[in-house]
């Protein structure tokens, strides 16, 4: 249901809303992990490779519309903030129009030159004909992709976290059952693997549009749904940053990865294995910042400057909460979580190495959480320059520093250069806050007790 998040005690509404987030990103991410576990078991390591070297495509594509994700629901928050319901419907059909013409740009696109994206990412002439097939039948169900992101995108702008969640969990089961019946049962390899995906997100996607539905139900009839250009302007000014932003942070990865890949196929095994891990385990983390996003921008679009900074210390108190768990799940479980991936009696090495980076980065955890925070206000307040540049130092500190340390003390000192990367974006991204809020009171006791 819609949630005003200019109410209420922040604690309360923060947890619940990024509760769900989590939750259902954290399915996504381990549903992701049965799908590869299910391809390679049954259809082999060639099939699995194949669909690897298929994925930075997927990624980038992926990257374009979570990046509309994140400025539909920013537009869309602050106008439900201002009370202004026929903006907030606007936005709306916006979104949802801007998502399918895109959508269907990216299929067309795709579809006539899928074998050349692949050719020009060096796909392995052995993999190409599989990779080839996992696109082409990927790209078809491309702009069902995108129509979910942007429902997501809608019903988390209006305070429902639950809708995208549910979405998730049945679009998991379904790509699971497929999965196994099509790659297992019927021998299809990655053609199997991809037509689940494609189904599943067309099912997804239907579900996700009867719960808008009843969400917008509860909306005051009165407005009409237009296509709005000032809309349309204000999404693609919110949303190319988001795009961006994932798009340098893969080239963070890129760059990160090749350096550990000096070291040898041990070390990249526990790397993998280890950042596999992270990106499930930090997840809340994330969660919370994205959560502060939409909180921030309710709550800027009622002008209520002085409750995103009672928000701030809400969130961050929930990413110390969350941090401490992850530290305790990692050290107490980390390498038999570890050894799951990697076998324990060849790869010593490379578990060794696996756990140092786990520990390294969870210790420190709460930096990127605190961080999260805050570039999460700025992006809800459309703070486009700063939020940028915050994630920009993050990560140009993060790699220089990788390298710096594998040159000047050596591989087990790498892992440092995350905490490092993040205490910069932390500098960066706080400066920008304390700018944009400097006149903005805490709440009083008085005012927090009239909401």
């Amino acid at each position: 249901m819609i949630s005003d998040m200019t109410k209420g005690d922040t604690y309360k509404v923060l947890f619940k809303f990024s509760l769900f987030i989590a939750a259902g990103n954290m399915l996504q991410q381990l549903y992701n992990l049965a799908d590869f576990y299910i391809l390679g078991r049954y259809a082999g390591v060639s099939a699995m490779a194949a669909v690897g070297a298929a994925s930075n495509s997927v990624v980038l594509l992926i990257n374009v519309a979570v990046g509309m994700n994140m400025g539909t629901n920013v537009v869309i928050a602050t106008s439900f903030g201002k009370r202004s319901m026929q903006q907030v419907k606007n936005g709306i059909k916006t979104g949802m129009l801007m998502a399918t013409v895109i959508g269907i740009a990216f299929t067309v696109l795709g579809i006539v030159f899928t074998r050349w994206i692949l050719l020009v990412t060096n796909t392995p002439i052995e993999l190409l004909e599989e990779a080839n097939t996992y696109l082409q039948i990927y790209f078809y169900g491309l702009v069902f992709l995108f129509l979910f992101n942007i429902i997501i995108a809608i019903s988390q702008a209006l305070g429902d976290s639950k809708t995208s969640f549910c979405s998730l969990i049945i679009s998991a089961i379904i790509n699971i059952i497929l999965d196994i019946y099509l790659v297992k049962y019927r021998n299809l390899g990655v053609k199997g693997a991809a037509i689940a995906t494609v189904i599943s997100e067309i099912i997804c996607l239907l579900f996700g549009v009867v719960m808008l539905v009843k969400l917008l139900c509860q909306m005051d009839g009165t407005q009409v749904y237009k296509y709005d250009f000032k809309e349309q302007e204000k999404i693609i000014n919110e949303s190319i940053p988001a795009v961006l932003q994932r798009s340098v942070i893969a080239i963070g990865v890129t760059l990160m990865q090749s350096l550990i890949n000096r070291y040898g196929i041990n070390i990249m095994a526990g790397y993998t294995a280890a950042t596999k891990l992270f990106s499930i385990v930090s997840l809340p983390v994330m969660d919370i910042g994205n959560a502060v996003t939409i909180f921030t921008a309710q709550n800027m679009g009622a002008n209520k400057k002085s409750r995103v900074k009672e928000g701030i210390l809400a969130a961050i108190v929930l990413d110390i909460f969350f941090s401490i768990f992850i530290l305790i799940l990692v050290f107490g479980f980390g390498r038999q979580i570890i050894t799951f991936f990697i076998s324990s009696r060849s790869n010593l090495e490379a578990i060794e190495f696996g756990i140092r980076y786990i520990r390294i980065t969870c210790v420190f955890q709460i930096i990127q959480g605190i961080l999260q925070v805050y570039n999460g206000v700025i992006r809800g307040a459309s703070d486009v320059r700063g939020f940028m540049g915050s994630f920009t130092l993050n990560l140009f500190a993060r790699v220089a520093c990788g390298y710096a340390l594998a040159y000047f003390l050596g591989l087990r000192y790498i892992p440092y250069a995350w905490p490092v990367g993040w205490a910069v974006g932390l500098a960066t991204g706080y400066m920008r806050y304390a700018k944009l809020f400097q006149n903005a009171r805490t709440p009083t006791v008085e005012s927090k007790n009239n909401r």
